[in-house]
């Protein structure tokens, strides 16, 4: 998770910090404005829960609430009063404030299978101003799980174990919340639910560790009731049930269709669908257990190739270029052309060597894509880049 940090107690502990700089500052070329007032949170402050520390905050703070103003004061007060109560506990302690995420600045992972993207995925979607201890280190210490079915104990012991000693954070302990669940949902337990509690901090070295205990419900095991694929418009009426890598009546797991919406995905793009969209929504069946997966194609409109410009080649190097690109302006657009440029570079003796990039700009109004390879000379054997 990449962070900006805005400022912190001692300078010289964070180069990225920029101390005395207020969130409310007028916004520069490259930066974000935010609210007068955001709501403020904690992330690794494990002696305390959240609502402890805002108590004990309240206390100390006259007047603070459960949002701050947007300033460098009013973060410096959080931070100092922070710092006080880990003093009282013997901990000489360096806190930060973190620069808030404002909504759409930070969205899902990018669906780059044209599938649908996990909506369980744990995503930061409101702004708050975050508080974290720089120093001492924080980190996940011994993790106990405790499970009501076997599979799903051994399944989840095998995703926690690499998770012992990484960085104890509200992020991360979501994360390994997500990675759990999702480790028993893969065998079919698709309601299950993991709840995490965590011990007192124990020093270690110059680091604190945090015990962690993973209690899962898995619930009931699901089976296939119905499985079906919808080709789209250029598979109308095909059987691809013979891609399928289960069956209705077997236990259920994630996605019973293996790489199918990744061959599909392939299939259109190669006949110029280049915004086809897979979708496979599953159905759950609670009362009864099972569920019902329908994978549809939404192929989109049909792009053409409107320009294609080639830079940094010679007029031989240019001509030899097109002639294995194969496509043309007017043509349908195929990005499999590019792939297969890209693998055919390393037999040519006029292009043996070079590199390229290639920057696809999609006019969706027209439905055209205006292709432009950026080529260069390079030592070894030719790589692509995708701008």
């Amino acid at each position: 998770m990449v962070r900006r940090c805005r400022t912190a107690i001692i300078a010289t502990v964070l180069s990225c910090c920029v101390a005395g700089s207020a969130l409310s500052a007028p916004a520069q070329e490259g930066q974000h404005s935010y609210p007068a007032r955001l709501p403020y949170s904690f992330s690794n402050f494990a002696w305390w829960t959240d609502d402890e520390l805002r108590m004990l905050l309240k206390k100390r703070i006259p007047g603070i609430g459960d949002d701050l103003e947007t300033t460098t004061a009013a973060e410096g007060r959080i931070r100092d009063a922070l710092t006080a109560l880990l003093r009282e506990k013997g901990i000489a302690a360096q806190v930060m404030s973190i620069e808030p995420t404002l909504p759409g600045l930070r969205r899902p992972l990018p669906d780059l299978l044209g599938m649908d993207v996990d909506p369980d995925l744990p995503s930061a979607t409101k702004p708050s101003i975050v508080f974290e201890l720089v120093k001492p280190q924080v980190v996940i210490g011994a993790i106990k799980v405790k499970a009501n079915a076997d599979d799903a104990l051994a399944a989840a012991k095998r995703e926690l174990q690499r998770n012992e000693g990484k960085e104890f954070t509200e992020w991360s302990l979501h994360f390994l919340q997500y990675e759990v669940e999702k480790s028993v949902k893969r065998l079919g337990y698709f309601d299950a639910k993991a709840d995490l509690n965590h011990g007192s901090p124990h020093k270690q070295g110059e680091r604190y560790l945090v015990d962690e205990e993973v209690v899962i419900d898995a619930g009931s095991r699901y089976r296939f009731a119905s499985i079906t694929a919808d080709g789209g418009p250029l598979l109308a009426g095909k059987d691809l049930s013979g891609f399928f890598v289960a069956r209705a009546g077997e236990p259920a797991v994630p996605s019973p269709f293996g790489q199918l919406g990744l061959q599909l995905r392939a299939f259109y793009q190669q006949h110029g669908y280049a915004d086809v969209h897979i979708t496979s929504d599953p159905v759950l069946d609670r009362e009864h257990a099972t569920i019902s997966y329908a994978l549809r194609v939404m192929p989109g409109s049909v792009y053409d190739l409107r320009s294609l410009t080639i830079n940094k080649l010679d007029a031989e190097q240019e001509k030899r270029v097109r002639k294995i690109l194969g496509m043309m302006p007017g043509d349908v657009y195929r990005e499999k052309a590019i792939t297969d440029l890209y693998h055919a570079i390393p037999d040519e003796p006029l292009l043996k060597g070079y590199t390229f990039g290639f920057s696809p700009k999609p006019d969706r109004s027209a439905a055209v894509v205006d292709l432009t390879l950026d080529f260069a000379k390079k030592d070894g054997e030719a790589t692509v880049t995708i701008q």
